[in-house]
């Protein structure tokens, strides 16, 4: 019966994650599911259970990363970073990496195929994984090739707000990783500064953006890919919020099946 309930909303569990809900739900601990007790814990059951594949994107700066983290730490979803893959293979000094640095550092945009292909290598390290692409797709070309070697994403994530907001915060993000450098210098250690994180990087990230952007987003609308948009103009919490109040807005929504809601009401 939870099988049931939780292929309603889209998942397909296996028996290991039915046996630890089945645990976690029967709060009566007498092995049987009571609708009342699904219900006191749809918060974790639907609170683990994202889209099988999220496209966040947004400008730089605008919280990408934190709010992918949040959501696999809370969730227990996969964070692939396209950028940090791209800075990963520079720093290995990998002939990708080499091919790629000098675009990086220029705030352009690497090519399509490459950036695509790079994504659905590491994309197979998860297999039955629920993934949340960071930063991509980043060009129409992206979203295209990506759609035809892996099929449409089933959510978009946008986070959006003023121009101003995302370069402070990238300004901000470069003096921090400045200081964190000179401290660590001067300890012996080590740490990796991005190069990107400069106001003229900024600027010219921002205007490629602006250029490929609105594009892609109406390509994805095109292709009904749901876009849940979020304000990011304020805090990370801010923007949790946001998302959890969605959640909570559409949760009374779902819909039981119907052989389910028959058998969870004559138990109770």
């Amino acid at each position: 019966r939870i099988k049931l309930l939780l292929e309603s909303v889209g998942e397909k569990p296996d028996e290991q994650t039915l046996q630890s809900l089945m645990s976690d739900i029967n709060a009566h601990k007498d092995g049987r599911l009571r609708l009342d007790c699904f219900l006191r814990a749809a918060d974790r059951i639907l609170g683990e259970a994202p889209a099988r594949i999220v496209l966040v994107v947004g400008g730089p700066g605008s919280g990408k990363g934190a709010l992918c983290e949040r959501l696999a730490k809370d969730c227990g979803a996969v964070h692939l970073s396209c950028g940090e893959m791209l800075r990963e293979e520079v720093e290995a000094q990998t002939p990708l990496g080499r091919e790629v640095a000098e675009i990086m550092a220029r705030g352009d945009l690497v090519s399509s195929a490459l950036v695509t292909a790079l994504m659905r290598r590491r994309m197979r390290l998860h297999p039955g994984r629920r993934i949340l692409l960071d930063g991509f797709p980043r060009s129409l070309e992206n979203a295209r090739d990506f759609v035809e070697l892996c099929g449409p994403p089933e959510l978009a994530l946008h986070l959006d707000c003023d121009d101003t907001v995302l370069i402070e915060r990238i300004l901000a993000r470069g003096g921090k990783s400045a200081k964190d450098a000179e401290r660590a210098a001067s300890e012996g250690e080590q740490v990796n500064v991005r190069s990107d994180d400069n106001v003229h990087t900024a600027i010219q990230r921002l205007k490629n953006y602006h250029k490929h952007h609105p594009t892609t987003m109406s390509w994805l609308k095109e292709i009904r890919v749901p876009i849940v948009e979020l304000d990011c103009s304020g805090s990370k919490d801010d923007v949790w919020q946001q998302l959890m109040a969605i959640g909570r807005l559409m949760r009374p929504a779902v819909k039981l099946p119907q052989q389910a809601s028959v058998q969870g009401a004559q138990q109770q």
